[in-house]
């Protein structure tokens, strides 16, 4: 991370030439603190602590993002401030991930190592780069630092339950020329101990069927065609297979359930770079394909010949996108941005009669106004056209004002509007596909106060935000009269809620600490008339918890250093009957991890041995009804880079 980037968002700035600086850590997210949403850059420390994790585990400890998880090494959704797993968006590169068909991405196939910036974008902040956000976005990002030196990292953790994990890494290059290759493995058996309180009487399991394996590379190579122009090409490759264990109801019926999924997928994009004195083109192109099967057998309980049970669902799609962003600094600290993007998505399922597909071409412009470094206006427009037909106009408007002249203290507030396209399984899944579902419509406000401070070997910071979204034609899967379920826009939900954090971090001669602790209030309610003639209207909506937290400890002396990490989840609702029950609401829990490790140099080399616990005080817990989840458990990792 350079620091000139650091800076020059903060000031409102655009620098538009390359400096070659020598490398250093930032400690602490960055806080844009002049901006009039919320928006937040994971630092180098705690990308660094998750470094063997995935972006799930990241986001999960650093973030008041809910991560929702099916287990360990399975899947895992993202929601943010109360909405749904397919209201975030994560883009890669410029470029959405998310599934065309489910409108999702599983945050536990995303290793961390393959990045080194993770930005977020809360509410109305993600049209700056993407509609359809309702709850916010995930940008991710491999930044070339135009080095000479050639580096090499290469990371080792083994664990409990079987498991191991490699990633690898060497970047060359010179003035003009950069290449940066990224490797990346993962495997266990999750076969850990639990206790099942499904079954009568309770007792303790192994899980089974819960074997992971994923594979991936990415490489990306970087070309300064000039001082004016860069040429950047980077492909994304990775093989993923997960065993889906069966739910602790099911475990003790035999019939030899199988269920499994894998995948595979390609990503590739090219982008030309060209900026020359206060202006900026970027022209980005991509193809995705990704082939994807999910299986599933029972054999009948009696061990006889036959299946009870068989789906086997197959799925091919690709993607081509299209971009460009011109963005120009005026005098007077006026900046303006315009963009157009354009992306066809074909989809090959069985599971839809035919081929299917989408066509969406947007274009927005985004108008930055600041007055006496002390007050900004934004304002931003987006349209959007979808098989061709016009959406409504998503629009940003956002003021932030310093309070204090001499103090790092704003106020910030946004209103927005932001639409939601239904996915394709909503649209074709054969049977209960509905093709007359229109877009989910959202209007959401947000404010918030952001403090910074800094002493002589320390800075201190704070962050607060209220926020309510009103999202009408919410999709949901409901019975129909034909014994399946199918998508109706019936839902009319109103997110609420507030987010604080709060951060200290500073060095004083050999020692260095870090204290980070955030908390969440998340209201999530139906309120339809549906929802009020079905008496649910003003309950918690199943799987967000009303309340959330999360802190992480970090202190190092000459080399040695130990860290200690706390996820508070609240009670979540797994049903919308008002009875609470274990069949209706899932206690909440809170994690303890804890790490202890040392780092040395020798010569050009740095070196680093890793021991770390996980739920220390081997909570017994579920963060989806019915599925396992480990214990206490142990890793050792051993890392090292040269440069």
């Amino acid at each position: 991370m350079m620091a000139m980037s650091c800076f020059n968002k903060a000031s409102g700035q655009m620098a538009f030439d390359t400096l070659t600086l020598d490398q250093l850590e930032i400690f602490g997210m960055q806080q844009d603190q002049a901006s009039v949403v919320k928006k937040t850059t994971m630092d180098t420390l705690e990308m660094k602590e998750s470094n063997n994790f995935d972006l799930a585990g990241l986001l999960a400890a650093f973030s008041p993002v809910f991560i929702k998880s099916y287990g360990r090494g399975t899947l895992a959704t993202a929601s943010f401030r109360g909405t749904g797993a397919s209201h975030t968006q994560v883009l890669w590169n410029g470029f959405s991930i998310n599934s065309p068909m489910l409108g999702q991405v599983d945050f536990s196939q995303i290793p961390n190592s393959f990045f080194n910036k993770v930005e977020l974008y809360y509410g109305g902040g993600s049209l700056k780069e993407t509609g359809g956000a309702l709850g916010g976005s995930v940008m991710l990002e491999k930044k070339n630092e135009w080095t000479n030196k050639p580096a090499i990292d290469f990371a080792q953790a083994a664990g409990s339950f079987h498991s191991l994990s490699t990633t690898a890494g060497i970047s060359i290059g010179s003035k003009k020329f950069g290449s940066d290759t990224r490797i990346a493995y993962r495997s266990s058996k999750n076969d850990f101990p639990y206790y099942n309180t499904a079954v009568v009487p309770s007792h303790e399991m192994t899980q089974t069927n819960a074997n992971i394996a994923n594979t991936g590379f990415t490489q990306q190579f970087n070309y300064r065609l000039n001082r004016y122009n860069e040429l950047s090409l980077t492909t994304w490759n990775q093989w993923n297979y997960q065993d889906i264990p069966p739910v602790m109801t099911n475990v003790d019926k035999g019939g030899g359930q199988k269920e499994y999924l894998k995948n595979f997928f390609t990503r590739n994009t090219i982008e030309w770079n060209w900026h020359k004195n206060r202006n900026k083109l970027e022209v980005r192109g991509a193809y995705f394909y990704e082939d994807m099967k999910y299986k599933l057998q029972n054999k009948p309980n009696d061990d006889s010949t036959g299946v009870v049970t068989l789906i086997d669902s197959k799925n091919r799609s690709e993607s081509f996108f299209g971009k460009a962003r011109y963005s120009r600094e005026f005098n007077h600290a006026f900046i303006l941005v315009a963009g157009t993007d354009a992306v066809f998505n074909r989809i090959n399922s069985n599971n839809y009669s035919g081929i299917k597909g989408r066509n969406t071409v947007s274009i927005y412009t985004d108008i930055v106004k600041d007055f006496k470094k002390r007050f900004r206006l934004n304002l931003l427009l987006r349209a959007e056209m979808a098989d061709g037909q016009l959406l409504p106009v998503m629009p940003l408007f956002g003021v932030s004002y310093r309070l204090m002249k001499n103090e790092q203290f704003y106020l910030r507030a946004s209103v927005s509007r932001n639409v939601h396209l239904p996915t394709l399984n909503d649209l074709y899944w054969s049977p209960g596909g509905n093709t007359k579902l229109i877009p989910e419509d959202a209007m959401e406000t947000g404010a918030g106060l952001n403090y910074r401070k800094q002493f002589p070997g320390m800075t201190l910071s704070t962050d607060i935000n209220v926020y309510a979204s009103r999202i009408n034609n919410w999709i949901q899967w409901v019975p129909s009269g034909f014994q399946y379920w199918s998508p109706q826009n019936i839902a009319e939900v109103f997110a609420r809620g507030l987010e604080f954090s709060f951060r200290v971090q500073g060095k004083k001669g050999n020692f260095r600490y870090h204290f980070f602790a955030e908390y969440a209030f998340t209201k999530t309610t139906n309120e339809s008339p549906a929802a009020r003639g079905a008496g649910y209207e003003g309950r918690q909506l199943i799987y967000i918890p009303l309340n959330s937290a999360n802190s992480f400890l970090f202190v190092e002396y000459k080399g040695f250093h130990a860290g200690w990490t706390v996820y508070v989840t609240g009670k979540r609702n797994t049903s919308l009957n008002n009875e609470v029950s274990d069949s209706n609401t899932l206690p909440a829990y809170m994690l303890n991890n804890v790490s202890a490790g040392k780092s040395w140099k020798l010569k050009k080399t740095r070196f680093e041995l890793r021991f770390k616990v996980n739920n220390i005080f081997n909570v017994s817990y579920q963060a989806v009804l019915w599925r396992a989840m480990p214990g206490r458990n142990y890793e050792l990792s051993f890392m090292f880079h040269l440069n």
